[in-house]
């Protein structure tokens, strides 16, 4: 398995990335130890402007969230590898941690429209039809997986099977890595730390020209 806690200079700043997996309530202890080893200026969040929103709407008057039948499958299966939550722990973490430190926060992920536009032009009928059919077969199906960081790549590979919904995530990877270099280019922090879901951070990396570094 890949690290998906890895340390860059990138432009000058010092960059650390944190490959998160969605859904573990333990995931909150980790970034919390990441966050007093590195002490970062800002955090980069692998969520969309209007996610962050919605996160903070959530903190400042909780309401009831629905996960559709995939977050629901995601986290029956999850739950062999630790407590599980909604919203995701990690990025409630992140807030906690910014109120209390006054760090910084800023999304990276594609923003709703052109999201719902790029998965119009790109995804067709049958896609979303198999899509439905996958449901109880992905339920059904018993992962190899012997760690969480193993289940949630085998489970992205699953879930992006087609071709059209690969792409949209290679789209999600691009669109974060340049978000992260306008950050790096445009702010004044010294000190990022980037949290992306883990099945993203690699080719987040590779778009940023940093993997080969070591």
């Amino acid at each position: 398995m890949k690290s998906r806690i890895m340390r860059y200079s990138l432009d000058g700043k010092e960059m650390l990335f944190f490959g998160t997996i969605k859904g573990l309530v333990n995931e909150r202890k980790v970034l919390r130890g990441l966050v007093e080893e590195f002490q970062p200026d800002i955090f980069l969040l692998g969520i969309s402007p209007e996610q962050m929103d919605g996160l903070r709407s959530y903190l400042s008057e909780p309401f009831e969230i629905y996960p559709d039948d995939y977050e629901v499958i995601y986290a029956i299966k999850l739950e062999e590898f630790g407590e599980v939550g909604l919203p995701v722990p990690t990025y409630l973490e992140a807030f906690a941690i910014s109120k209390e430190k006054n760090i910084a926060m800023l999304p990276l992920d594609i923003p709703e429209k052109e999201y719902s536009d790029m998965f119009v032009k790109k995804v067709e009928f049958y896609h979303i039809l198999w899509s439905n059919f996958r449901k109880k077969k992905l339920y059904r199906k018993k992962f190899e997986a012997r760690t969480a960081e193993e289940f949630v790549m085998e489970w992205d590979r699953e879930v992006n099977n087609l071709k059209p919904f690969r792409e949209i995530e290679r789209e999600r990877e691009r669109y974060m890595a340049q978000r992260i270099r306008d950050a790096v280019k445009n702010r004044k922090e010294r000190k990022f730390l980037v949290i992306v879901e883990l099945e993203r951070l690699h080719g987040i990396l590779k778009d940023l020209n940093l993997l080969h570094i070591r």
